[in-house]
């Protein structure tokens, strides 16, 4: 993979055989997700769960996060990114069985934090291992094919579930073989990772201090990702639009944001992420205000949404670039553990907080909320980043 853009060193190229497996096995993975994500609520809806438990319910993947953030560094350093990767594979496609045998609301719920648990470990141990892999002159354009790997397998992982009978057991067994599948390439791997010291005492914790603007990002920008995967084709129907075309809208801002990545990784790459992460949130800021007018159906719908995708999107890989460039070693992967959690906090609130704004203002207040986290973003990227420095040598 570093090849692709030009490796320099024999260590380089040793380090890119691990970059290509690692992000073939988060496509499979992220095949995985896309099924596993709309199975569960369509099931439980079959099981005659009403949609507030339905709600609760997906707590459980959510929380997997909140049980596995504070070790997961730990775990990297003691054992290296490939055997955490391919170990969180396990650890999600075991549980599966279990709700093959028993679909039981309570037991489905145990299994699916346990599955949680695993995507989250996964989760980060992909990002961790990427972004110490990677060359700083490569790394935004890495992180960049990271995310599209990863949206990309989103995207196919529901068609497949639609090939596939919903109420029996052939979406589950399909869900864990892609799990089980994915850690083939990690074995080709397993001698192509980067290393990873042990981080200090209380790592993730102390990530907070040392970088609470970046954590900021993290939390802001899982605001507006949550709150417009969970509602954007709602805002694009409130604002006028049928529901067939409500559904583009979305269509529009996933396909924007996945053609404008690898841009926005080279760009990032050639100026200074600070200054990349400035761009996207005043973009999403800007775009944010005119996104309620160009709902009208016209080229301006796409091209708006698209470009809101791009920018929303971009946040996400750009400030993990920043994580990279500020942290090595068991301390990055404790960093990025941290912003991972932060991200997930914002995306459980922002559908709550954005939906909350929009029963009381009308469709206006998803951009409102949107483009507010967009903003604070730009406020504290220039208010502190510009002290970003690294804060530890290679390790």
């Amino acid at each position: 993979m570093i090849a692709a853009f030009g490796a320099d060193t024999p260590e380089e190229r040793r380090l890119s055989v691990g970059i290509a497996c690692a992000l073939l096995n988060n496509l499979i993975v992220g095949v995985a997700v896309g099924m596993f994500l709309p199975l569960l609520p369509l099931r439980l809806d079959m099981m005659g769960e009403t949609p507030g438990s339905i709600g609760f319910h997906a707590m459980a993947s959510s929380a997997g996060v909140l049980v596995i953030a504070p070790f997961i560094s730990g775990l990297i350093a003691r054992h290296g990114a490939p055997a955490i990767v391919a170990g969180a594979s396990i650890v999600s496609a075991l549980p599966l069985s279990l709700m093959m045998a028993a679909p039981d609301y309570w037991v489905w719920f145990i299994a699916r934090l346990a599955v949680g648990v695993g995507f989250a470990a996964h989760w980060v141990g992909t990002e961790a291992w990427l972004n110490q892999a990677a060359p700083n002159r490569l790394r935004s354009r890495i992180l960049s094919i990271y995310v599209i790997s990863l949206i990309g397998g989103l995207a196919m992982g529901t068609p497949v579930l639609t090939l596939l009978d919903i109420a029996g057991g052939a979406p589950f067994l399909m869900i864990a073989a892609a799990l089980l599948a994915a850690i083939l390439p990690i074995l080709f791997a397993w001698r192509s990772s980067p290393s990873f010291q042990p981080s200090g005492h209380m790592a993730s914790l102390r990530m907070l201090k040392i970088a609470p603007v970046l954590m900021a990002v993290g939390l802001l920008a899982g605001i507006t990702d949550g709150s417009a995967f969970a509602l954007l084709p709602l805002f694009a129907v409130k604002a006028g639009l049928m529901e067939d075309t409500a559904v583009l809208v979305m269509t529009a801002f996933l396909v924007g944001a996945v053609a404008a990545q690898i841009p926005i990784g080279m760009l990032a790459d050639r100026i200074s992420r600070r200054r990349m992460l400035l761009l996207l949130a005043g973009g999403g800021a800007g775009l944010a205000a005119v996104l309620l007018p160009a709902m009208d159906g016209g080229l301006g719908t796409w091209i708006v949404s698209g470009l809101f995708g791009a920018c929303v999107i971009g946040l996400y890989a750009v400030a993990l670039g920043v994580i990279g460039e500020r942290f090595r070693g068991g301390d990055m992967a404790a960093a990025n553990a941290v912003f991972v959690l932060c991200f997930e906090f914002g995306a459980l609130s922002g559908a709550p907080l954005s939906g909350a704004v929009m029963d009381g203002l009308g469709p206006v207040g998803l951009p409102i909320v949107m483009g507010g986290a967009s903003a604070l973003v730009l406020l504290g990227v220039l208010v502190r980043g510009g002290g970003w420095k690294r804060e530890h040598g290679p390790g």
